[in-house]
């Protein structure tokens, strides 16, 4: 006879995990699109790509103030612990710097 052990997670276990993993994820998109909009708009003044960047953030209903916040806070833009730390202020207090 052979006994299988069932394991049973709870709902809020399973939720805990995915979002924290959803925010994470949903952190990477932003700061990736921050990037994107730094490099567009301030390294190559490219208008139609700053443009359609900028149209992206509204289509996907990411809040304005995070990214320009992201963006004129942030010294070094590759760095995610420092991009991190500006957004988790942010996302705490609603205040910018």
């Amino acid at each position: 006879m052979v006994l299988k052990k069932k394991i049973i997670t709870t709902p809020t276990q399973v939720k805990a995990g995915t979002s924290e993993a959803r925010i994470r994820n949903d952190r990477q998109a932003v700061f990736q699109l921050v990037r994107d909009l730094v490099q567009a708009q301030f390294n190559r003044g490219d208008e139609e790509l700053t443009k359609r960047l900028w149209q992206d953030v509204a289509d996907r209903e990411i809040d304005l103030d995070r990214v320009i916040n992201l963006m004129y806070t942030c010294s070094f833009h590759e760095d995610d612990y420092e991009m991190t730390k500006v957004d988790e202020i942010y996302q705490k207090t609603g205040l910018v710097g």
